[in-house]
């Protein structure tokens, strides 16, 4: 049985099964110099740290094609589309009524749509809801719709940034920038014309 060289306990496990017996026998024919330690001790943390990026940001290898979506969110984009639609639903129906009763003035509308208004926007979570609900149904329909991969190639860790387009999540999309950018213009006029002069 050989003598394990000091050297090689500095080097991974895996890497030690896989190169150890090379780097044992080229030692033996090699002098024991200073720079030689130098050598072995540099190759070392320098494998030290490969592995340690390999363990942080495992390889993705694709046979093919483009890697497997990793979050349950990538696998089903269509559902993540409607269930940001489901939450942009009542944001965006009240913003329909409350225009239609209030800015086109549809007669009787404004009358029997303001106690259903106070009667909603009286718990102030509710409220909260309605003011968060475009933001919230935003990021459910992008999620899908970004990927991030991190891989090692030639040496180096490298991440890429991919975006999709699916048709269904990017309408709701739209949907949600313009339903948070009514509320919000409509919160900043309110604000404007009750501010005093």
């Amino acid at each position: 049985m050989k003598r394990t060289h000091p050297f090689l306990r500095l080097y991974p496990s895996a890497w030690r099964r896989r190169y150890g017996e090379e780097l044992a026998d080229l030692l033996e024919q090699l002098p024991a110099t200073p720079a030689t330690a130098l050598d072995l001790l540099r190759g070392a943390i320098t494998i030290q740290f490969r592995a340690l990026g390999d363990r942080l940001a495992p390889r993705l290898v694709s046979a093919g094609g483009p890697p497997m979506p990793t979050h349950p969110l990538q696998r089903h984009p269509t559902a993540a589309a409607l269930l940001a639609a489901l939450l942009l639903a009542p944001t965006a129906i009240f913003i329909g009524v409350s225009f239609l009763a209030y800015q086109i003035e549809i007669p009787g509308w404004a009358a029997a749509f303001e106690p259903v208004l106070v009667a909603v926007t009286a718990p102030r979570i509710v409220d909260l809801f309605l003011l968060g609900a475009p933001f919230l149904a935003f990021v459910v329909a992008a999620l899908p719709l970004i990927g991030l991969r991190m891989e090692r190639v030639e040496g180096e860790l490298r991440t890429t940034l991919a975006l999709r387009a699916r048709n269904l999540n990017v309408v709701v999309l739209v949907l949600c920038v313009l339903v948070g950018g009514f509320l919000a213009g409509h919160i900043v006029s309110e604000f404007l014309l009750e501010a005093p002069r």
